[in-house]
């Protein structure tokens, strides 16, 4: 039997690859994303709505209008955000930060308070997070904190909602456009924790995101045996 699977940021990258995966097992699929997805836009079970996240009234609108008729989703993939400058945190300004904080948390909130007040029954929440979220090495700044704050927002929604399966979960190295900055661009004399990415890129380590998808897609159903809310790490599993 196929299940309905919504997932945000599926323009690119593993957002992407997470909706080709659920389709071609047969799932419907509705997608978010701020830029249209050529590669899924054809597939008869893929629905898509254009939103950028950072536009509060605008994701709850589109939601709405996406998700209308629909009363189950068996598994959401909280996956769209951004990576922010890599620079030092007294570098780094409050209104920079604000605006990663925006897009992967606080966007999250807006999302997953539109499906209640909807009131779809939801089986279990994937929200992608990030090694970065505890491991706090230099440079990382608004994105470390606002993975960390994710990792919190999904404790806390599990406890609140504990028919919902909730898990915050770090997907791994994974070779997406955000590479090109993180391996040639950021100063790796400068940030140090920058030279592992270069080395790994290329290597089995860090999957293409179809690849890293289907990994990550096939160990979905067996997070419902971790404890509702926490965080996890798919190179742990």
């Amino acid at each position: 039997m196929s299940s309905n699977i919504f997932i945000t940021g599926t323009s690119k990258g593993l957002g992407s690859g997470f909706a080709e995966y659920y389709l071609e097992k047969g799932d419907r699929v509705f997608g978010l994303s701020r830029s249209a997805a050529p590669q899924l836009d054809t597939q008869e079970n893929y629905t898509h709505t254009l939103s950028d996240v950072s536009d509060f009234d605008q994701i709850k609108e589109n939601i709405q209008s996406l998700l209308s008729g629909v009363d189950h989703l068996q598994v959401v993939i909280l996956n769209a955000g951004i990576l922010g400058e890599i620079k030092g945190i007294t570098e780094a300004s409050i209104s920079e930060m604000k605006e990663v904080m925006d897009i992967n948390l606080w966007a999250n909130k807006i999302i997953l308070d539109t499906l209640y007040e909807m009131g779809i029954e939801v089986n279990q929440v994937v929200v992608i997070s990030s090694g970065a979220s505890i491991n706090g090495n230099k440079g990382w700044s608004g994105y470390s904190i606002s993975k960390a704050a994710v990792n919190m927002l999904v404790k806390l929604y599990a406890a609140e909602y504990p028919s919902t399966h909730y898990t915050a979960l770090a997907p791994g190295l994974i070779d997406t456009g955000m590479q090109d900055y993180l391996c040639e661009v950021v100063d790796h004399d400068k940030f140090p924790s920058m030279q592992r990415l270069k080395e790994a890129r290329g290597t089995d380590v860090m999957p293409k995101p179809k690849e890293a998808a289907k990994r990550i897609g096939d160990i979905i159903p067996a997070l419902l045996m971790t404890p509702n809310g926490s965080y996890e790490d798919v190179r742990k599993l």
